[in-house]
């Protein structure tokens, strides 16, 4: 996987805490050849650990500013019927493969930490967050593998990794035996209850699927925003072949519902591979967002106040079987639903209007981008009067698509109306374009401004 210098930053995160109750110390102990103690840390006395505490007897060679990069992790296979953990991914050592030399471990949870030590033996104190540990599902003992180094990592000093200089020294470790329920479990604000569906749509009736629609089962403890994205995948000898993604988003009540996420047919068909594919499904609550999944704005002055960590929620199966060659090639994304409206803005109150906005209702069947543009003429069939150009995402579902001409254009002619207005609705990556046409009333060239309205500066 690629890290980009966002995601380095979202993963490393320091996950140290001091003070609050410790339960359940595990005596010094040796575990594959190297010394430690583990024990649950529970900070604000629910009789949950909030942290699982390991501290490792190492020997530096030499003083300075460690980097401690750790994960924890299990032998036990993910849950039945999840994306592996959906816990966070631990950071790879660059140049180095993955954290952990363990055949079969499956990764829980990580920490990144940066201490000075002087040389000889110290006590290097890693604590893994209980809800990583709690989300996972799986029971101990945990696989501990730390990997310290001086000088810094590549990323963070900008060196390149043929001058990371400086010793490396490995510790691994075993804990005792917690059960993931010990810890504190995590704010769900939605699960997947684990029943889906899917099927393939036809919406023009021409005998190839337009999309495969993917039905899942969710039950909503918090009401809100969430957007959902998913992809199919086929698995493969030496690789895993992506079929098709897909994403959305909405606001759900609270309640037991289900989510509905469509992919592309004509991505399915490229894709060359029949079914039956894998799926994975990944919901995401947004707390501070409405629908159109803008961030909503506090009153100015006022601090919002801080919001738990909500873990997105992950589901993944496998669809039934499909032949990619059943599905079409261009596909219909979206449909006029034959609702129109017109606008007459006048902006500064001349008493004439800056542009004539005719607002087409549609119906999209899969969130993607779209070039909206309009061409305005006399109804008689006069010349060319006006044109309207815009890059807009539209969200799956019941959307107003807009066409605005503008009004010195109109009285730059001298046209008067009705005027035929021409619509098109071209999606940015291949598809049918659903061409319509809408008559206005009888407006006067002269309704119109002469001038553009400069936008008043705030």
């Amino acid at each position: 996987m690629l890290l980009t210098g966002r995601t380095i930053v979202l993963f490393i995160t320091m996950a140290f805490a001091t003070g609050g109750a410790a339960w359940g110390v595990h005596a010094l102990m040796s575990a594959a050849g190297d010394l430690g103690t583990d024990y649950g840390l529970d900070t604000n006395a629910n009789a949950h650990f909030d942290w699982l505490v390991v501290e490792a007897q190492i020997s530096l060679p030499q003083a300075g500013t460690w980097d401690i990069s750790a994960d924890l992790s299990s032998s036990s296979p993910p849950p039945s019927g999840a994306c592996g953990y959906g816990a966070p991914t631990p950071v790879p050592i660059l140049g180095g493969g993955t954290l952990s030399p363990t055949p079969n471990a499956y990764p829980i949870a990580y920490v990144y930490e940066r201490y000075f030590f002087p040389d000889g033996t110290q006590t290097v104190r890693m604590a893994f967050s209980g809800t990583d540990i709690a989300r996972s599902g799986v029971d101990g003992p945990y696989r501990v593998h730390a990997r310290l180094s001086i000088g810094g990592i590549p990323y963070m000093t900008m060196r390149p990794i043929a001058d990371w200089g400086g010793p490396v020294v490995e510790w691994n470790y075993t804990t005792k035996a917690y059960t993931a329920s010990q810890f504190e479990q995590p704010v769900r604000p939605a699960t997947f209850t684990g029943e889906h569906t899917d099927s393939a749509v036809d919406l023009d009736a021409d005998g190839l699927a337009d999309f495969l629609e993917l039905r899942a089962g969710v039950h909503v403890n918090l009401a809100g925003h969430y957007t959902l994205n998913g992809y199919l995948s086929k698995g493969g000898t030496n690789a895993v072949r992506l079929i098709a993604y897909a994403y959305r988003d909405f606001d759900l009540a609270t309640t037991d519902t289900s989510v509905v996420l469509r992919f592309r047919g004509d991505l399915i068909r490229q894709a060359g591979v029949d079914g039956p594919w894998d799926f994975g499904l990944t919901l995401y609550y947004s707390p501070m967002a409405y629908a159109g999944g803008n961030v909503t704005p506090g009153p100015i002055g006022t601090i919002l106040p801080p919001q738990p960590a909500y873990y997105p929620e992950t589901l993944c199966g496998t669809t039934s079987a499909y032949r990619a060659a059943d599905f079409d090639d261009t596909v219909e994304l979206l449909r006029y639903t034959g609702r129109f409206e017109v606008l007459t803005p006048d902006r500064n109150g001349d008493g004439t209007y800056d542009a004539l906005v005719i607002r087409a209702e549609v119906e999209v069947f899969a969130t993607a981008s779209f070039d909206v543009s309009g061409l305005l003429a006399g109804a008689a069939g006069s010349p060319e009067i006006a044109k309207s150009f815009i890059q807009v995402w539209l969200q799956e579902g019941l959307q107003w698509a807009e066409f605005s001409f503008a009004g010195p254009d109109i009285r730059l002619r001298g046209i008067d109306g009705p005027y035929l207005a021409t619509l098109s609705i071209t999606p940015g990556a291949r598809g049918i374009d659903p061409t319509t046409t809408y008559t206005t009333l009888a407006y006067h060239a002269t309704d119109f401004d002469a001038t553009a309205t400069v936008p008043a500066q705030p």
